[in-house]
């Protein structure tokens, strides 16, 4: 089946049509815009100092505009791959790329969720003590079973229809606008010039050169930008490519502007070491600091609203990313149902029992809300490579190469190759024992169709890579030799 058959097969099955620009904007903006922003100030201040932070937005401002043009020159020259990020890959680079790219977005979307739920379970821990508090935050029994119900909650409201789901998303979003930029304006009513200068000209030595500072905030920025490419994803449901690509670059400036601001600004209101010791979420520690100490629970009660609004957007993402990749062939058929409310149920209920799976794992092991994000967004770091890559693809092979077009995706290719780099390759490793799971199914989806597994040598290539490296990881870690942790 040729990509543009295949394609049109998902854009036009029988899905809701007529998204516009604002709600594309809500889908988008609502996927990045979860925990991360409230606890931005202390994470990224953890591992570096004021002048690595400014450095940081520099590198991530021109690299975030390249990724999400990237995105925008995709859906413009091939306006007929309708599936976004894991449909950029398939396209691209063949069925077995495609998979790879559709299966670490998918767990991706679900690691992040079950950070989101840790998180919500944590911040309630500040009003009522068994969800715990401290070490235990979102990690008792009660946070336990609070969060497992929370789960089958927002199954029951996918349930009821993706566009009455979206409604509910677009109300959370204009919250969360108001919520943000109340939160920038006391931030900048609070800033201090003097302190500012002082943070800006104090060097800690304990934290590393310039670069291993730069590069510690990476994979905490870029935990803020995961969704940058949903209203691609949601393209199906759209009314034209150019509300996609209006909606995608208003999202990313808009974060941009708000993650920049309320990472800089507490420079200018507190010491680095006092911004290093804030407790979850540390934009209420901020907030204390400048307007009193009750002004904290606003901020987490804010918390609350806006996360529980990104658990929503990002299982839809990884119901939607499911749902596209069984309709193009490329995951089990089983997933490919919809009902009678033009939701596809069976990759709703498989994705809802996954991260029921994972809160399970994640409260027996003891891991902890860092820990869930990093390798959340070290899943995410291939597919956004492959995206970037496609995009330079398709300049290139063009009949006319345009030089502004040319550089900025060379730009796009770099920062997300920067990215992988920057992530370490400690979160690429656990990545690969995840991607090594994901064969099964290609497998299942591949014989399903008569297939072989692999078609060609650079897919067998891959495939010896992913294997040999989960293989070696897991000997190693099973001996002891390395740990997660």
């Amino acid at each position: 089946m040729s990509g543009k058959s295949s394609t049109n097969t998902a854009a036009t099955g029988n899905r809701p049509q007529g998204f516009t620009a604002f709600t594309l904007f809500s889908l988008t903006f609502c996927s990045m815009m979860g925990s991360g922003v409230f606890d931005i100030p202390q994470n990224i201040a953890s591992h570096a100092g004021a002048i690595a932070v400014v450095i940081n937005w520099v590198i991530v401002t021109i690299g975030m505009l390249a990724l999400a043009w990237s995105f925008i020159y995709i859906s413009n020259k091939r306006p007929d791959i309708k599936s976004g990020i894991y449909g950029y890959a398939k396209f691209g680079f063949g069925d077995f790329v495609g998979f790879n790219s559709a299966w670490g977005y998918w767990l991706n979307s679900l690691l992040g969720n079950t950070s989101y739920l840790i998180y919500i379970f944590a911040t309630l821990g500040n009003f009522f003590v068994i969800f715990g508090h401290g070490s235990t935050a979102g990690a008792t029994i009660p946070a336990f079973i609070g969060e497992s119900i929370v789960i089958w909650i927002v199954y029951l409201l996918i349930t009821i229809g993706i566009k009455e789901a979206t409604y509910i998303n677009t109300m959370i979003t204009t919250i969360k606008i108001i919520a943000l930029s109340a939160i920038t304006l006391i931030f900048c009513y609070g800033f201090k010039l003097n302190i500012f200068k002082l943070n800006m000209s104090t060097h800690d030595l304990h934290l590393g050169s310039m670069l291993t500072q730069v590069k510690s905030t990476m994979l905490v920025t870029v935990w803020d930008f995961l969704g940058i490419e949903a209203a691609c994803i949601y393209a199906t449901h759209a009314k034209s490519m150019k509300e996609v690509a209006r909606a995608t670059m208003l999202s990313v400036i808009a974060v941009l502007i708000i993650d920049a601001l309320i990472s800089i600004l507490p420079f200018g209101v507190m010491t680095t070491s006092s911004v290093q010791a804030l407790q979850t979420p540390s934009t209420a520690g901020v907030m204390a600091v400048i307007l009193g100490s009750i002004s904290a629970n606003l901020i987490r009660i804010a918390v609350l609203i806006c996360v529980v609004g990104a658990l929503l957007s990002w299982q839809m993402l990884a119901t939607n990313i499911l749902y596209l990749a069984a309709n193009d062939k490329t995951m089990p058929k089983f997933l490919d149902k919809i009902n009678a409310k033009l939701v596809p149920s069976r990759a709703l209920l498989t994705s809802s029992l996954v991260l029921q799976f994972f809160i399970t794992c994640a409260h027996f092991s003891g891991a902890i809300y860092l820990n869930m994000i990093q390798i959340a967004t070290s899943l995410v770091l291939v597919p956004y490579l492959l995206a970037a890559l496609f995009a330079f693809k398709l300049i290139i092979t063009d009949k006319k190469i345009h030089y502004y077009e040319l550089i900025k995706g060379v730009l796009a290719v770099c920062y997300a190759i920067w990215l992988v780099y920057a992530g370490g390759l400690k979160f690429l490793a656990i990545s690969s024992i995840m991607y090594s799971v994901g064969i099964l199914v290609f497998y299942k989806a591949r014989r399903e169709q008569g297939q072989k597994l692999i078609s060609n040598k650079f897919e067998l290539i891959m495939l010896i890579i992913i294997l040999a490296t989960s293989l070696s990881l897991s000997i190693l870690w099973l001996n002891g030799v390395w740990s997660i942790n």
